[in-house]
């Protein structure tokens, strides 16, 4: 069994088919890249994914269990958790604060516990601030930890982001555009930080993105969404040399440009 089996999900807005049929079957481990255009109903499936939309049909299994109908917060607690195109931290929080708001969901003190101070919340407290660090320091942020999120340089919010949702221990990570909004000589950073994080954390990763140079060398797997409806998939390779991927995405000089 695949640790995610998504087959013939396709989810109506009104008389429009936003996504068509979309089928995939991911194995513990893997990094896929859904690429397309905008329009082409990437995050719509990101969103599906979540728990964010039910779809119209098709079905979403995790380990076996259907997640289709479940709201986003159970999607979390089962293992699946991303980050938004549009940055999303708590803006005024610290970058530690904003990485421990995501442990609420494993968080099992009350209110009595935190009033008392009681030895196992403390110790809980410990455990929590060592978790948070640990974390921060592997993906460069440690030193940022007392800083408010909206202070830091944008790369670093990107960063703070795939922190938040890494904590909350995820089987499945989705990255919706990464390295949006980043210049050119920051994409390949964010390559070896999405490399390290799958073997350092273990964990599946899922990601949609624009930049092809970005996407090539890191993904196992691609699939093509062009309205809706899956045009392509495969391994880069493949993808790269499909004539309809080249013409309507990559363009007639991209090739060149990664070889």
């Amino acid at each position: 069994m695949s640790l995610l089996e998504v087959k013939n999900l396709s989810i109506m807005f009104g008389g429009l088919c936003a996504v068509d049929n979309f089928n995939l079957e991911v194995e513990k481990g893997e990094l896929i890249a859904i690429i397309g255009p905008n329009g082409a109903g990437k995050t719509t499936v990101f969103n599906m994914l979540t728990g964010i939309y039910k779809p119209t049909t098709g079905t979403i299994k995790l380990d076996g269990v259907d997640m289709v109908g479940l709201k986003p917060y159970q999607f979390a607690r089962q293992g699946i958790t991303r980050t938004f195109q549009n940055i999303r931290l708590f803006s005024n929080a610290s970058v530690a604060d904003n990485v421990k708001m995501a442990h609420t969901m494993h968080n099992d003190q009350n209110l009595a516990k935190c009033f008392l101070r009681t030895p196992g919340m403390v110790k809980s407290e410990r455990e929590l601030d060592e978790k948070v660090m640990g974390l921060l320091d592997r993906l460069g942020l440690a030193d940022k930890a007392n800083l408010l999120a909206k202070n830091l340089p944008y790369g670093d919010q990107r960063r703070l982001e795939i922190a938040r949702a890494l904590m909350t221990d995820p089987k499945i990570l989705l990255l919706d555009e990464p390295v949006a909004g980043m210049i050119t000589t920051e994409l390949e950073d964010m390559a070896n930080l999405v490399a390290q994080i799958r073997k350092d954390f273990g964990v599946t990763i899922i990601l949609i993105e624009h930049h092809m140079n970005f996407v090539m060398p890191i993904a196992d797997r691609i699939k093509v969404l062009d309205f809706g409806k899956t045009i392509a998939e495969g391994v880069p390779a493949e993808v790269q040399a499909n004539p309809k991927v080249i013409e309507a995405y990559l363009g007639g000089g991209y090739q060149n440009v990664a070889t």
